[in-house]
């Protein structure tokens, strides 16, 4: 598979994938990564030969990068390339929660039943999303964020670290909820 980034973020992803039977064969990123020995190209350079599906290993920390990252991803998938949905092994998934295409799911993370998760969300290490909450495309639950029962969470939202959501409550589109806060205030 490609990765799709290779700062920071994208080595807990790539733990991730592999964790789930996935191989990184090659790199989309503007510098080679010194922690990974596969071939890097940039992002709009052709495939090489056999890759069929891709994972972001791009982070974000707020609406800006967010939204970057999700129109980065609409464009591989646009590319016929299958959106890989790692979900580690030490993370938990309800049987009857929905998980979109290119979720990445990391180490402690938790979603609980009945819970929608759309495509290329982040639900980092530690992060919770409770019973019957939505988590909008592209938004991310930033490590031990903890978003409670029925809330929402808007398109490209950032819920920084450690940050609670109340339950049923509604984070709009393109908003920071500042870590270690709760929200609404």
């Amino acid at each position: 598979m490609l990765l799709v980034g290779a700062g920071g973020h994208a080595r807990p992803v790539v733990e991730a994938a592999l964790d789930n039977g996935h191989t990184v064969t090659a790199c989309a990123a503007t510098a080679p990564p010194d922690w990974l020995d596969v071939p890097t190209i940039a992002d709009e350079d052709p495939l090489p030969p056999g890759i069929e599906g891709f994972v972001m290993g791009l982070g974000g920390v707020d609406s800006a990068s967010l939204r970057r990252r999700l129109e980065l991803f609409q464009r591989y998938a646009s590319r016929s390339l299958v959106p890989i949905s790692p979900v580690h092994s030490r993370a938990f998934a309800a049987g009857d929660t929905v998980i979109g295409d290119g979720v990445i799911a990391l180490a402690g993370a938790v979603v609980n039943a009945g819970a929608k998760i759309s495509e290329a969300v982040i639900v980092n290490t530690g992060a919770i999303v409770e019973h019957d909450a939505v988590v909008e495309a592209g938004a991310h639950v930033a490590p031990g964020a903890i978003v409670l029962g029925a809330a929402h969470i808007g398109s490209c939202a950032m819920v920084g670290a450690g940050a609670v959501v109340l339950p049923g409550a509604a984070v709009p589109a393109d908003t920071l909820v500042p870590s270690l806060t709760r929200y609404p205030h």
